[in-house]
């Protein structure tokens, strides 16, 4: 996709923010096409996930963002469902929703991206050890609502919600 100026600017102060708050842990796609960024990430349990935003028309449009890998396969079932917080599929892989479409604007950076993408690991996590719903963890963004994500639960289990993200390249 040839983008625009402006757009240009946006992306390159994106990739600048991403790589401060996840050094290392950035891998940018096709950078002048089709572009995807893939962010490599640690849970509190160590657990090592990777996202891959598909940039899009970013930031006109929100990205669309899936689970690239995982510790082990994410559920199969997991798709469409305001119960898990998933999408149709990407490509095969498991989409994600981050954001609520009348929440969204273009001043919403990637790295806001990339950490919803993260409080969903936790939340994932937290359902899979406890056999809570995702919605005990995560709140749903309503169109009249508030734009808060996440309960105090996983609120308070984000240890490093604005420092640097540790992070494994395998």
């Amino acid at each position: 996709m040839p983008w625009s100026p402006a757009q240009r600017v946006r992306l390159a102060a994106e990739r600048n923010k991403l790589d401060r708050y996840f050094p290392g842990c950035v891998k940018w796609i096709d950078p002048t096409g089709d572009t995807k960024v893939e962010v490599a990430l640690k849970t509190n349990d160590d657990n090592k996930y990777t996202l891959r935003i598909y940039i899009g028309n970013f930031p006109n449009s929100i990205p669309e963002m899936v689970v690239v890998s995982s510790p082990k396969p994410m559920p199969a079932d997991w798709e469409n469902s305001s119960v898990t917080h998933t999408l149709s599929k990407r490509d095969g892989y498991l989409q994600i929703c981050h954001w609520h479409s009348s929440h969204w604007t273009d001043r919403i950076s990637l790295h806001e991206v990339v950490l919803k993408g993260r409080l969903w690991f936790e939340a994932y996590e937290g359902h899979i050890r406890t056999g809570q719903p995702m919605s005990y963890f995560l709140r749903e963004m309503v169109s009249t609502g508030s734009t808060r994500l996440l309960s105090s639960f996983v609120r308070n289990a984000f240890r490093q919600e604005t420092e640097q993200q540790e992070c494994v390249i395998s």
